[in-house]
């Protein structure tokens, strides 16, 4: 799929951004639990002076259609544990995959792979369902008003939950490690959501 490269730039792996969601294995949990992808090639508008997030478009490669890329943000970045459904044509947009949930997945595909097919069809309607209410009912949801404190404070969490919570559990770890641990993950996710609010949040020079 060719794109007006006067227009758009294109995101697509190795991009920085992308790798870090590829490579990041507490990233697994959000995929795999919380169902937020990232799709395999994102636009960006050049010629808008609109913070980044709202420069964001996704296009499908079945139908050709670009869509905006906050369709997919707020309630609606979750639940997309099967990829981005397009709106237009209702076939799957390709996402990345972490490579931590890929392990994970092939492990345990004897137990979740005689369910995938039904799954995915359930998935589909309700996803058909939901984009049809939307449509009917709700503009697209506003970038700026993204919390990215609270970006921050989940990531923090996640990672803590992840990272070091199974080894607080398993082992008879110190109070100070507990405190130590859950500082350091409390730091990266606030660290992270600045990051994300300098990055997302700033106008048209990316």
């Amino acid at each position: 799929m060719d794109f007006d490269k006067n227009k758009y730039k294109v995101w697509k792996l190795p991009n920085w951004m992308l790798l870090h969601w590829v490579l990041n294995p507490g990233l697994a949990f959000n995929e795999l639990v919380l169902g937020q992808r990232i799709p395999k090639v994102t636009l960006i508008d050049k010629q808008s002076d609109a913070p980044l997030m709202e420069r964001q478009y996704i296009p499908c490669p079945h139908c050709k259609t670009i869509h905006n890329g906050l369709l997919w943000s707020k309630k609606n970045a979750l639940g997309n544990w099967f990829g981005y459904l397009c709106p237009n044509c209702h076939e799957i947009i390709p996402c990345l995959w972490n490579v931590t949930s890929l392990v994970l997945l092939t492990l345990t595909f004897p137990i979740w792979g005689w369910f995938k097919k039904p799954l995915k069809n359930r998935w589909l309607t309700k996803k058909i369902k939901l984009q049809q209410e939307t449509n009917n009912s709700e503009e697209l949801p506003k970038a700026e008003n993204t919390s990215w404190l609270k970006m921050g404070l989940t990531y923090g969490i996640i990672m803590f939950c992840v990272m070091s919570l199974p080894k607080i559990i398993s082992e008879d770890v110190s109070y100070t490690y507990i405190v130590t641990q859950f500082s350091i993950w409390l730091a990266a996710g606030l660290a992270f959501g600045g990051i994300m609010k300098l990055f997302l949040g700033r106008s048209k020079n990316v």
